[in-house]
């Protein structure tokens, strides 16, 4: 019998790829609750480093000596 889920590739910060199983109205913090409950993905991700929370970063590229103003840094968030 078929299943109603979908298989996400997700490629970690190290290069490698592995497979998340969520439902076809899942999220990316789906995809990331998927993967993190894989004792192997945890360890490749963070060694020997202690588990404080995940979170999805947007990387961003600007000229090198760009001025920012307050505001614009407060738009952010997270402190």
């Amino acid at each position: 019998m078929p299943t109603n889920s979908l298989v996400v590739p997700a490629i970690l910060p190290n290069g490698s790829l592995h497979f998340a199983e969520v439902t076809p109205e899942g999220r990316v913090e789906d995809v990331i609750n998927s993967l993190i409950a894989l004792d192997d993905v945890r360890s490749e991700i963070l060694g020997e480093l202690e588990d404080n929370g995940w979170a999805l970063q947007k990387i961003r590229v600007e000229h090198n000596g760009r001025t920012w103003e307050e505001d614009e840094l407060e738009a952010f968030g997270d402190g």
